[in-house]
């Protein structure tokens, strides 16, 4: 594929993560394969990685080295992904959560709010049934209200749910200039939000981040390094909690104290990496 997915805080991964000659990796989050090919180079062709990416259509599109090997999932069962490609233990585990260029750009699902003429769809993979259509046109408005606020931190949640209940019984909402009529909210920052909590329910991000996160950490090797890239305070707010429990219980150290964060050079090359964080934990115990 066209390399649509710049990788983000490529370098602070390679020099954190510790990567030597033969390891087993697992790459929960494959998309572009940017990580993938970095930390590939890392191993060497004794080495070998399990790239997990949820979106078939994306992996139709990938031409990657040969020690990388590709699996088609959730990494919300990366435990289970784990063991049929026979990756037991392994000495790291790379999460780069958020939304991929590829789907803002080209899945023609609606997680854009500037590509107003595509269906209300936000699905990572083609096999979902739901999606952000039925759930604005189906759920209650206090239901709504929830999303937007829990998942989208927006302010003023319980008024944009009830617009959009009110235009739902004139018209379903279906594409994406549906629902920018039907919120009647011209502010970019607002309309990012709303897109935003509606991913995250199709997708049930935060359920699928905390399984993730409990399903990786077992597979480590002691000294083994789990690295975290999130995106908004919610996906943080998961990762900096798990990371703290598994330290306090004698499991983990931090090898980041403080999240690291783009520097002005990354973000001038790459806006989107402007809200990146990136946590590293190293595990203790067998």
């Amino acid at each position: 594929m066209s390399q649509v997915h710049i990788p983000v805080l490529a370098k602070e991964i390679i020099d954190l993560l510790k990567l030597k000659e033969n390891d087993f990796v697992i790459d929960a989050t494959l998309d572009g394969g940017g990580h993938s090919g970095l930390m590939a180079e890392e191993i060497g062709s004794g080495g070998k990685i399990l790239g997990i990416e949820r979106d078939m259509a994306i992996i139709k599109t990938l031409k990657l080295p040969g020690n990388i090997e590709i699996a088609c999932g959730n990494f919300a069962d990366i435990a289970g992904i784990a063991e049929t490609r026979g990756f037991y233990t392994v000495s790291a585990v790379l999460f780069d959560l958020g939304l991929s260029s590829w789907h803002l750009e080209h899945s023609g699902r609606g997680f854009s709010f500037q590509k107003s003429e595509e269906p209300l769809l936000m699905n990572f993979g083609e096999d979902f049934k739901a999606n952000a259509a039925a759930i604005l046109n189906s759920y209650s408005e206090a239901r709504l209200a929830e999303i937007f606020k829990n998942y989208g931190e927006e302010p003023k949640a319980r008024i944009l749910a009830r617009r959009v209940v009110e235009a739902r019984k004139q018209k379903r909402i279906l594409s994406v200039w549906d629902l920018e009529l039907a919120l009647g909210a011209k502010d970019k920052k607002v309309l990012a939000r709303i897109f935003q909590s509606l991913r995250i329910e199709v997708n049930d991000e935060l359920e699928s981040l905390r399984k993730g996160l409990s399903g990786a950490f077992p597979l480590l090797k002691p000294g083994g390094r789990l690295a975290v890239i999130s995106f908004h305070s919610l996906e943080d707010r998961i990762v900096k909690n798990f990371f703290k429990e598994k330290e306090k219980n004698g499991e983990a150290g931090l090898i980041t104290k403080k999240p690291v964060i783009p520097g002005e050079a990354e973000i001038l090359k790459n806006s989107r990496a402007r809200s990146a964080k990136l946590r590293v934990l190293e595990k203790i115990i067998p």
